[in-house]
């Protein structure tokens, strides 16, 4: 597939290629720590190597994340690379996010317990194989910004219905139910260069619009 990239915007390095059917765990075992991030549906495996844009919108995405939980006082744990699998490797499915957190189930998560949110940032590959691997994982949230085109969605994995075992996209957070993709995204377009100066950014915006919300009498 031709890249679209924008010149401005470094690609990060993919590697692609399909493992054989039950071999899994295997492969896991053989991959070196703090290697790129794995993407695996059905023993169809991708390897992502994160370039400068990709890690450091990952960071500001991230350090807005925990603004809004240090002004509004939740409670989450942040992981990454953490590989999420089923046990026995069945479905020859795994999946490494960018960050995921335990939020709703923050302390109480049991062993191997899928996050509540997975955040995939796009540059040169699509996200396909994440959406189709946390859905298989049942990762209920995911949230993926396409970067190059500017764009945030958040996806829902759907329990019932017709699209039962499938994401759909949704304009509001499950994982934070006061958030919109519109203004995450938003904030994520903030000028502020400085790391610091951008996380009192997020900081005062969840004071100024979130904590009204949830504390109308604050």
């Amino acid at each position: 597939m031709a890249s679209t990239l924008s010149p401005m915007i470094t690609p990060d390095t993919v590697l692609s290629f399909d493992i054989n059917p039950g071999t899994l765990l295997q492969f896991l075992e053989t991959r070196a720590e703090g290697g790129p991030r794995l993407k695996c549906f059905e023993g169809s495996v991708t390897l992502v190597s994160p370039g400068m844009p990709h890690e450091q919108e990952l960071d500001r995405l991230s350090s807005l994340i925990l603004a809004i939980c240090l002004i509004l006082r939740i409670k989450h744990s942040t992981l990454r690379s953490t590989t999420w699998y089923l046990p026995l490797g069945v479905g020859d499915t795994a999946y490494e996010a960018d960050a995921a957190y335990y939020i709703q189930s923050h302390g109480r998560a049991k062993k191997n317990q899928p996050p509540d949110l997975a955040i995939e940032v796009v540059v040169s590959n699509p996200a396909t194989k994440a959406l189709r691997a946390g859905a298989f994982l049942k990762i209920p949230e995911l949230w993926v910004f396409d970067i190059p085109r500017r764009k945030l969605v958040f996806y829902h994995l759907a329990t019932r219905g017709k699209f039962a075992g499938t994401y759909r996209p949704s304009p509001r957070s499950r994982a934070f139910p006061i958030l919109t993709s519109s203004e995450i995204l938003e904030r994520l377009e903030d000028p502020e260069a400085d790391d610091t100066a951008f996380h009192e950014n997020c900081r005062e915006w969840a004071r100024r619009v979130l904590v009204p919300r949830v504390r109308p009498d604050a």
